[in-house]
């Protein structure tokens, strides 16, 4: 019991650590960090849908609130399979929403999870307590992690230290089969996180330090050391095949917004020329140690860290680790250049499907986790003696910065904050050479003068790290959600099913996301092929069963106004939508998707009587009359009581999707994509139970996988086949 207390004690100072740091988030109750357009418009609605199906006892596998209904697991951004998401998601609500507090415990979990993952790299290396206490506390509170602003983002760096810690085991030869698998396993889960660019940038890198492990075998050794990779790409592929599955199954069939001047689908590659919009400028690398100056980034690390980084890389660079760490900052860094750099430009060309990850800006976290583990060894090596004290480079660093503020100061009056900024750092290299300044004159305070390192460290951070974090007073987008609560009330008391309209101008967040109310538009990077041809056309809006919109004019002459809110926005009745489930009785069939839409808006069409398929049509009988009923609806199971006097064709408004399973009367039928987008099902006359399901093929094989990935790792990690090593 004792020795398990002793190892939570460095884990529990962490956490004590990153709480202090984020006082304002968790312990003030004034301030927030919450208030960017994609963390209130997307991200918030999103981790509320998921919360609200998590305790209504679903596990969020689809959103029948945007776009008609879509797959949620497969869209990867929400992090539907990430298990830090599942603990959020399981706090209690207030009033049915996601607190705002949890969510900022959340975000600092995050970080702290950050902050030990590479504490634990650091003690890996055989790094003292203080040196790792560093470097957790800089990839965790700074850089990439502290400052990128998504928690996806965020989530999916944070395994990144230990996706390392395993392959270096494996370069050291200890339990070497073992410990490649899990490094791979680990690779796998990042993709999980909720986000897939840093993931894609580390899984390059990955694949180059295999190709170095294998330069450094002699030729006889090659071949029997094959299954070390096998064994990490193997894990990694069966891991993210639970995400990945999926997400490929949505990707094929949708079109993506990514900054060119048309969506793009899935084989088509995104424009280099939109990697320039997300490329680290090389002007921006002045921000790695003076913020203000690394424009849309988050390439800032502090001087603290350079300046320590540059020390260990010379004291201890004859270490193979040292020099393996340093190729692979520099690395990161050249990545990060995006469009800038000729690397980026030639694994763009060469490797399949590399510009789906089109923010070449976010391999700075591989540069900042080189660097941060770097300055780790060059605490160790000043305390050891190995390196000498830059103090007198530090005090001509920290005067030409004075000297410079006080030119520009001189010259142009402050815009912002610029100055201030200015000022800080050279403020922190005068503190830094003054730490050092005691630390070789008194070499047995060399706990203090760490310390006292690790002190600056954070006070140089939280002039970044915090710097966004706004009174909840000033956070305007936040308060935004609070608004038009009368508007949803309004909506969930109608006798029929609401799917609304949204003016984005009005109200820019997912609506329908945020209240639980069907939304036939939304806030995301892309759409289903089919809808977003369409999505402009009213017909295809009545089709999905679009009976209100909310605005605060009419945008149609049928339009009648049904509520006005407090906030002056209006809901109109659109009388021209269809029912939600409603029966046809006959069909047209059409070559392609084109002809469906030209049928679909053609005006001799009757679309009140007849369906429109692609391919072959179904036999249906002329009839009149006939009734449909929903019975239940839930997000990822519907029924409906149809009565019918002929063979007809039961529609459902709700989007169409591979995954979904219909039963009439308990027995299996097929799906139509009715108009290419809704769901259609035969039934023929009588009456009868049509039940749809939403049953995943690609999730249902994926999580197999995983599991066979996980039983692997396992059973290397218990079993003598694990502790396999390179004689």
């Amino acid at each position: 019991m004792l020795r398990f207390a002793h190892k939570l004690k460095f884990p529990v100072l962490l956490l004590a650590i990153t709480a202090i740091f984020s006082w304002k988030l968790i312990l003030s109750g004034q301030y927030t960090n919450l208030n960017s357009s994609d963390i209130v418009n997307q991200v918030m609605p999103w981790l509320q849908e998921e919360a609200t199906q998590w305790h209504s006892g679903h596990f969020p596998v689809w959103d029948p609130h945007l776009w008609g209904g879509g797959p949620l697991l497969a869209q990867v951004q929400p992090g539907t399979l990430n298990p830090l998401n599942w603990i959020l998601f399981s706090m209690p609500l207030k009033h049915g929403f996601i607190q705002i507090p949890i969510l900022q415990w959340y975000w600092v979990s995050i970080q702290f999870l950050a902050v030990l993952s590479c504490y634990w790299l650091c003690r890996d290396l055989g790094r003292s307590q203080l040196a790792s206490i560093l470097g957790g506390c800089a990839f965790g509170l700074g850089g990439y992690v502290g400052t990128i602003g998504w928690p996806q983002r965020m989530m999916s760096a944070v395994l990144l230290p230990l996706i390392l810690m395993f392959f270096f085991r494996v370069l050291r030869n200890e339990r070497a089969l073992s410990n490649a698998a899990l490094s791979g396993a680990l690779l796998g889960a990042s993709f999980l996180a909720g986000h897939h660019e840093l993931p894609t940038f580390v899984a390059v890198f990955m694949i180059g330090l295999w190709i170095y492990y294998f330069t450094t075998l002699n030729r006889p050794r090659r071949w029997k050391s094959l299954a070390l990779p096998a064994a990490f790409f193997v894990c990694f592929a069966l891991i993210a095949a639970v995400q990945i599955f999926p997400a490929y199954e949505l990707g094929r069939l949708s079109v993506r917004w990514v900054g060119a001047a048309n969506p793009i689908g899935w084989n088509e590659k995104v424009p280099y020329t939109v990697f320039e919009n997300f490329s680290l400028y090389p002007t921006a690398i002045l921000g790695i140690v003076l913020p203000g100056f690394q424009r849309e980034s988050v390439v800032f690390i502090g001087v603290v860290i350079v300046a320590l980084g540059l020390l260990g890389a010379a004291a201890v660079s004859h270490e193979r680790m040292v020099r393996i760490l340093t190729a692979i900052g520099i690395g990161g860094l050249f990545l990060a250049l995006g469009a800038r750099s000729l690397f980026h430009g030639v694994l763009y060309s060469l490797i399949p499907n590399f510009d789906k990850a089109r923010s070449p800006s976010s391999a700075e976290a591989i540069f900042h986790l080189g660097i941060i583990v770097l300055a780790a060894y060059g605490v160790d090596a000043l305390r050891a003696s190995q390196a000498k004290f830059p103090i007198r480079l530090l005090i001509l660093v920290a005067m030409f910065l004075y000297g410079s503020l006080i030119v520009l100061m001189t010259v142009r009056p402050p815009s912002g904050e610029e100055y201030i900024l200015l000022g800080q750092t050279a403020l922190v290299t005068l503190l830094l050479a003054g730490i050092f300044l005691i630390w070789r004159t008194s070499p047995h305070s060399s706990f203090s003068s760490a310390v006292l390192v690790i002190l600056l460290l954070l006070f140089e951070l939280n002039n970044v790290t915090t710097h966004n974090y706004l009174p909840f007073s000033a956070a305007t987008a936040l308060q935004k959600l609070g608004e038009n609560h009368d508007i949803a009330a309004f909506l969930k008391s109608q006798p029929n099913l609401a799917r609304v309209e949204v003016e984005e101008k009005e109200i820019p967040f997912n609506f329908g996301d945020w209240f639980g109310i069907d939304q036939m538009d939304g806030y995301q990077a892309g759409a289903l092929k089919s809808i977003a041809d369409v999505q402009g056309e009213w017909k295809y809006r009545a089709l999905f069963a679009t009976n209100y919109s909310i605005a605060r004019n009419a945008a149609r002459p049928d339009q009648t106004v049904a509520f006005q809110a407090q906030s002056g926005l209006k809901v109109f009745a659109n009388p021209g939508a269809f029912p939600r489930a409603r029966v046809v009785h006959a069909a047209i069939g059409a070559a392609d998707e084109q002809t469906v839409i030209a049928t679909v808006m053609n005006p001799a069409t009757d679309l009140q009587r007849t369906v429109v398929v692609q391919g072959a049509a179904p036999e249906l009988e002329p009839c009149d009359a006939g009734t449909v009923e929903i019975k239940r609806y839930r997000p990822t199971h519907v029924v409906v009581h149809a009565d019918v006097p002929c063979r007809s064709m039961v529609l459902l408004g709700d989007a169409w999707f591979p995954g979904w399973k219909a039963y009439v009367d308990n027995k299996p039928a097929q799906i139509y994509a009715a108009y290419n987008v809704v769901r259609g099902v035969v039934v023929d006359a009588g009456q009868h139970e049509v039940t749809l399901v939403y049953r995943p093929a690609s999730v249902y094989m994926g999580a197999l996988l995983a599991l066979i990935g996980i039983a692997i790792c396992v059973f290397l990690r218990c079993s003598r086949y694990g502790q396999w090593q390179m004689q």
